[in-house]
């Protein structure tokens, strides 16, 4: 008797790895977009306990806290040079588990220690507080919120949550208060004062943390500078101008690793100027956020910005959490 060798057929093994390509491509977006999904509740959950703790500060003391300059920081740094630009996160701190940290940053604030400062803590090994990285601070859907701290000239360590200034352009210490934050000096909010209602007005949003120039001058994360044409109330159309194809700049921009600076969006979690710590309700989501200025730290203008396909989300003075679309109807950008 004769055995007889039986084996696949090259024409069978070729339909089977062309079954399997299907499956997997088929697959792939299915859990890619689970994935998302599950980043994006991450986010949406950090928003709410923001939300939660901003109400939480305003029942302890009466008040939202303030943008910058806020009357509580000048009196406990016993009005130490760079008080002024101590961001609305710190004041969060204690209402979000992070006393330790809060207490830290007052501890640096009085040994003359500022929120852009990188020196050391109290003359020892321990690092600026301002080097402590929080989770709850940070959105997973942007890689850029992974990159460590200590990349040249970046030691500080970002966020992607900031605060609503208003729905005009301004520096981070004018006077005006078009939204829920504003300079503590020269004003307060307290939910009262939200005439428009809490549940129609924004907290807190997201925007995209600044990326370092070998990954492209992209809306998402850059910043147009010297756009001479912004003035306090200036209408966005030059500012939508600077968008340039698939997704970039046109242009000058200003990224967070660009030379030996490190003005890149939210790269600084207690610091209050606009690029780090506030946005503006001016444009629709990831439009181009510009800068007046040769760079973003003083002049900025950031908009709601994410890694979140076709939007990003926002926590309402009421604590509630929304998603705002690309398409959002801003009315016109050349008035």
């Amino acid at each position: 008797m004769t055995g007889r060798r039986t084996a696949f057929t090259l024409v069978e093994l070729l339909v089977v790895i062309a079954i399997i390509g299907v499956l997997v491509a088929l697959l792939l977006p299915a859990v890619q977009a689970a994935r998302e999904a599950a980043r994006r509740s991450q986010c949406s959950n950090n928003l709410k306990q923001m939300g939660i703790a901003a109400h939480n500060h305003h029942d302890t003391y009466g008040i939202l806290p303030a943008s910058s300059q806020s009357q509580q920081f000048y009196d406990l740094t016993q009005n130490r040079f760079g008080w002024d630009r101590m961001s609305y996160i710190i004041a969060l701190l204690p209402f979000m588990e992070q006393q330790p940290l809060y207490d830290r940053v007052v501890a640096y604030t009085l040994q003359d220690r500022r929120p852009w400062s990188q020196d050391l803590f109290n003359s020892s090994t321990e690092r600026s507080p301002y080097e402590t990285r929080v989770p709850s601070l940070l959105c997973p859907s942007d890689p850029d919120s992974k990159l460590p701290n200590r990349v040249p000239n970046v030691w500080l360590a970002p966020t992607n949550y900031h605060c609503n200034r208003g729905d005009i352009w301004m520096a981070h210490d004018w006077h005006e208060f078009r939204g829920p934050f504003g300079p503590g000096i020269r004003g307060q909010t307290t939910f009262a004062t939200i005439t428009d209602g809490t549940s129609n007005t924004v907290l807190v949003g997201e925007v995209a943390i600044g990326k370092q120039p070998e990954r492209g001058a992209a809306i998402i994360g850059g910043v147009a500078i010297d756009e001479s044409s912004m003035q306090p109330g200036i209408a966005p159309a030059a500012c939508y101008a600077r968008r340039g194809p698939n997704g970039t700049l046109l242009g000058r921009n200003h990224h967070s690793f660009d030379g030996s600076t490190q003005h890149g969006a939210g790269r600084r979690w207690g610091d209050s100027s606009n690029i780090y710590t506030a946005f503006f309700t001016v444009m629709a989501p990831n439009s181009p956020s510009c800068a007046q200025g040769g760079n973003a730290e003083h002049w900025a203008m950031p908009n709601l910005s994410s890694h979140h396909p076709g939007g990003g989300q926002v926590v309402m003075c009421d604590g509630s959490v929304r998603f705002i679309n690309n398409n959002i109807n801003t009315g016109d950008p050349t008035l």
